[in-house]
């Protein structure tokens, strides 16, 4: 096939364009970002782990945490949005932002879509209930057993909690957030609201009104249910997870860390301990 100057010209302008284009996407590495601009956060309103304070502060064990780590590598927060629960990794994914830092559990299904760090915590869990537990709840196969109904964050770990002690899918309702399944408790819509013990924790403290928290457990249909939350970066950042995980690695569980966990709710009875690499293969 015989190419014309305009052809050519045209092919070679294209190709410059493309070049152009694949080196400025990846001119700039996660790290280089986080020490310039700063890394753009995902968070999800929820205690204790990032949530709006009385003041409209951002505040919370995750987004502390991790604003701690990245001043240690030099690096900074940019901006910091609250996202549906549903949205974090898919917009994790197409490029919305760069870590989601919103008490994330690390699950082996997560962990095929997103490069996780290792863990800040690992938490127990609990139910909230109506004042004097009228229903007798005490964990998840107490639910199932008597018939009750269940709520949970929508897609949450506690969703399959839930599942896995055998409560009826029609039994579990699925909710946008703490304040709804708080509203839908004290309304008789469901019988208990299930959260981690930090976050029962926090409801309590801050609405104690005719509600109160279970004794925490720590298995669910016969298996371990001590949940660990990580941040999640994408798969292709896995270098600067890499550092991030070093730097890491001396502050969790340091007294600057347990300060931030008991302002926020949380113990040193709650630091991770097991690996991600050990969670994500179940």
């Amino acid at each position: 096939m015989k190419l014309t100057r305009r052809s050519l010209l045209s092919t070679a302008t294209a190709t410059v364009t493309f070049a152009l284009s694949v080196t400025a996407s990846v001119a700039e590495t996660l790290n280089e970002r986080a020490i310039g601009e700063g890394l753009r956060v995902a968070f999800y309103n929820f205690a204790p782990y990032a949530y709006k304070d009385t003041n409209d502060n951002l505040v919370g064990t995750d987004v502390e945490t991790l604003t701690a780590v990245l001043e240690k590598m030099g690096g900074k927060v940019a901006e910091a949005d609250s996202t549906e629960w549903g949205a974090l990794i898919p917009g994790l994914k197409a490029d919305r932002f760069d870590v989601v830092a919103a008490g994330m559990f690390v699950t082996p299904k997560r962990c095929a879509a997103v490069q996780f760090s290792e863990p800040t915590f690992g938490i127990q869990q609990a139910m909230l209930v109506e004042a004097g537990n009228p229903k007798d709840v005490s964990n998840y196969e107490s639910i199932a057993e008597n018939g009750l109904k269940v709520g949970a964050v929508a897609g949450s770990a506690q969703v399959g909690y839930a599942q896995a002690a055998g409560v009826e899918d029609a039994s579990i309702a699925q909710l946008p957030d703490n304040p709804t399944g708080v509203a839908a408790l004290k309304a008789g819509r469901i019988d208990a609201w299930a959260v981690s013990a930090p976050g029962v924790r926090q409801i309590v403290a801050s609405d104690p009104g005719g509600v109160e928290a279970t004794p925490i457990f720590a298995e669910v249909a016969g298996k371990p249910a001590v949940s660990h939350g990580a941040f999640a970066f994408r798969p292709e950042d896995a270098e600067f997870v890499q550092a991030f995980n070093a730097t890491m690695a001396e502050f969790i569980g340091s007294p600057e860390h347990i300060a931030i966990m008991e302002k926020h709710g949380m113990t040193a009875d709650e630091l991770p301990i097991s690996s991600t690499s050990e969670l994500c293969d179940g």
